[in-house]
């Protein structure tokens, strides 16, 4: 009797205790894979960016002075607007288009109200690390995305040679 009783509790129960180790070897992913090209065009977005701001900016020293006076608003600035949000839509179009990416396009949605109020700062003075704040923080969550999603494919290309070489 006590071995149908064993035999059953181990049908039954075995099933159950290996689930947690089913799930482990999967790989379920909740974002959508890594994207060398979206990842290209956002580096190049956030380099040309940087360019621009340090080329733009007032400069201040630790006590607040003014080290060194930003470029004002005109026809180079306006270029470099229309292109940014240009980039990021043609960044958007592309992520818009993959299955579990929401946080990453709400990133891009935001990246171009991001350029659009910095041009409007621009406009009335010079461009401060304070006002260019935002575009800093939402540029940083796009590299961020890029580069964990990047690290989720890099890992997975390594579980998957590690469990094909035993």
């Amino acid at each position: 009797m006590e071995t149908r009783s064993s035999v059953w509790i181990a049908r039954r129960v075995f099933p159950l205790l290996a689930l947690p180790l089913l799930f482990a070897s999967c790989s379920v992913l909740f974002v959508s894979p890594y994207d060398e090209v979206t990842d290209r065009a956002a580096t190049d977005l956030v380099t040309k960016t940087e360019i621009f701001i340090v080329r733009y900016a007032t400069t201040t020293d630790e006590t607040r002075q003014i080290v060194r006076r930003g470029k004002p608003y005109d026809a180079e600035a306006a270029t470099f607007y229309n292109e940014a949000r240009g980039a990021a839509a043609a960044i958007l179009l592309r992520s818009e288009q993959k299955d579990k990416n929401d946080e990453e396009i709400q990133i891009l949605r935001n990246l171009s109200t991001r350029y659009d109020q910095l041009e409007a700062s621009h406009r009335l003075g010079s461009i401060t690390m304070t006002s260019a704040a935002g575009l800093h923080r939402t540029l940083r969550a796009l590299v961020q995305v890029q580069l964990t999603k990047k690290h989720i494919g890099t890992s997975k290309e390594a579980t998957s040679a590690s469990a094909s070489n035993p």
